[in-house]
């Protein structure tokens, strides 16, 4: 007869570790039902008031609620169950906190699946697991087309550094040929291993100054454009709607004159408005414009 509920671990009489109820126990069951697996506290008596309940793994708060039953559950998937978990009453002064134990393989985690650097310079690459039992044995190995390359803490420019919840991977002064690919790190206990794919993607260290160095080429060329033509143009040369110079008083008479006309600055300009801004004008503005731009970039990427 299949039975809805299948006992992986039974009752289990756990000592309460902290609380003010020193002669109360918590009970702890794990059961697996269908995809889930059930984890339960009960608090076999308490001569306080229970406020609610908490439930964490590591430093995680999973599941909390102001219910003042003796009793608790939490579910989770049984393929992400193994860990320790803590089951705690909430109460005053203190609450009373059981230890949960679930065992299982490892289930190692990228803590970033891709990683992209720059040549020469350092990069770590981190994995972690919150197994139970904890992982003893840390590998991290390069997948390359003809195999597997192995690293260990000889090997040239590379790094390991472990504990039982998180291993890294130091690559020191990144080589653009040789350190790209995909890396695993692989991690066992004694109830199986798992393993985790890091792809790492290495740039030229000149590949960030190409797109600055579009922009002051086009700044560049529009800068000889203006300059060619100022070059190119006629000193005494008069456009449409440039006004001509006056050296004489503001009664002279020029080539620009026209009726209500006033002569200031070298410029005619109808009066009580300021000289108007004649074509020649036009360039020498944006040149000065470029130049601020130009030089607003250099600050930019410099500071």
């Amino acid at each position: 007869m299949a039975a809805a509920l299948f006992v992986v671990l039974g009752l289990v009489l756990l000592g309460v570790e902290s609380g003010s109820g020193a002669g109360s126990n918590i009970s702890i069951s794990i059961v697996d039902v269908g995809s889930k697996t059930r984890l339960t506290c009960t608090l076999d008596s308490s001569d306080t008031d229970i406020l609610g309940h908490r439930w964490m793994k590591g430093d995680r708060v999973l599941q909390e609620d102001s219910k003042p039953d003796v009793t608790t559950q939490y579910e989770v998937d049984t393929h992400e169950s193994a860990g320790q978990y803590l089951c705690t009453f909430l109460s005053e002064p203190t609450g009373r906190t059981a230890s949960v134990n679930v065992k299982g393989p490892p289930k190692i985690k990228a803590v970033k699946k891709s990683e992209h650097a720059t040549e020469g310079e350092t990069v770590v690459l981190a994995c972690k697991s919150e197994s139970f039992p904890p992982v003893t044995d840390w590998l991290w190995y390069k997948i390359n087309d003809d195999g597997v390359q192995v690293f260990t803490n000889a090997s040239q420019s590379k790094l390991v550094v472990s504990s039982e919840t998180k291993t890294e991977l130091h690559i020191q002064n990144l080589d653009l040929e040789a350190d790209p690919g995909k890396y695993a790190c692989n991690g066992t206990n004694t109830e199986g291993t798992d393993q985790a794919i890091i792809t790492l993607r290495v740039r030229n260290r000149l590949a960030a100054l190409w797109p600055f160095l579009g922009i002051v080429a086009e700044v560049l060329v529009l800068v000889t454009i203006i300059f060619i033509y100022e070059k190119r143009r006629k000193p005494d040369e008069v456009l449409d709607g440039e006004l001509a110079p006056c050296p004489l008083l503001p009664t002279c008479r020029g080539p620009g004159h026209r009726p209500g006309m006033q002569y200031s600055g070298g410029r005619f300009g109808v009066e009580g408005q300021p000289p108007l801004i004649g074509q020649g004008q036009v360039p020498r503005l944006l040149l000065r414009s470029c130049s601020t731009f130009f030089s607003f970039l250099i600050f930019t990427y410099l500071f």
